[in-house]
């Protein structure tokens, strides 16, 4: 098995599910919006239809974001098109429901690197984790960026098993006292975490033993300062060595801003 070492480097912001704070979460619209404010890389979530196409959705359920009810994973991909997934955004009425190859279309047009969270309804781990290989190998593109993520660390082994070349991210909420141990077992180059619970000592020992350290969900600019190691408001004045390498946040834009990059 073929495991690269070092962290697997995406961008110092990640814009989570696209520009999720100003249009409708893990939509096209939302990506290209994260695109149009700078950003280099985002981050969505990826689930299947009861046909097994991999659609970019976050919630097991379709109701809290799209038009439908009821599990994406018992409605097949044709049904999934149809619905409107600008639910509650003014102006994104009709918004689709994104297929994964038209994220992969729209992100090598861009030119925009990607944190993919794979995200299996439980019991359906190993046919989300084929599903969205398939699709890596046959489309995505080899000089952009892509890790690997899930909260189903079975899935993170069962991608490794597919893609060994491809980088994956432990992702966690708090850094578990095991955190090396975990790392080791699914061959991770990251950990992604909650930056609210990560401490200073914390990532001086993850930075120590090689690994890439992102933080979910920053969405107040000092904060994402403090987390990175920028010292001065609106200052690109950077620690390499002490910070995390990025954050996750729903404004990309505000925090490029302040951050000065």
């Amino acid at each position: 098995m073929s495991d690269a070492t070092g962290p697997a480097l995406l961008a110092r912001i990640i814009a989570h599910r696209g520009a999720s704070g100003d249009a409708p979460e893990n939509t096209l619209a939302a990506l290209s919006l994260a695109a149009d404010h700078g950003a280099s890389c985002v981050e969505i979530d990826v689930s299947i239809s009861a046909d097994g196409i991999p659609f970019v959705h976050h919630d097991d359920k379709l109701d809290r974001c799209t038009s439908g009810q009821g599990l994406l994973c018992e409605h097949s991909a044709a049904e999934l098109d149809l619905l409107d997934a600008g639910k509650g955004m003014p102006g994104y009425s009709g918004e689709p429901l994104p297929r994964l190859t038209a994220v992969f279309d729209l992100l090598q047009a861009r030119g925009l690197g990607l944190n993919l969270e794979i995200k299996p309804r439980k019991g359906l781990e190993r046919e989300t984790v084929d599903a969205i290989c398939a699709l890596v190998e046959e489309r995505w593109p080899a000089h952009l960026p892509l890790v690997f993520s899930s909260f189903s660390w079975s899935s993170l082994a069962m991608a490794r098993e597919r893609l060994p070349d491809t980088p994956r991210g432990l992702l966690v909420g708090a850094i578990p006292d095991d955190w090396q141990a975990l790392t080791d077992t699914y061959g991770c180059r990251n950990i992604h975490c909650d930056g609210a619970s990560l401490t200073p000592q914390q990532t001086r020992e993850l930075r120590q033993a090689g690994l890439g350290i992102y933080c979910y969900t920053v969405n107040d600019p000092e904060q994402a300062a403090r987390l990175l190691g920028i010292s001065g408001e609106q200052s690109a004045e950077h620690d390499a060595t002490a910070g995390v390498h990025g954050i996750f946040t729903d404004y990309p834009k505000r925090l490029a801003e302040y951050l000065g990059t």
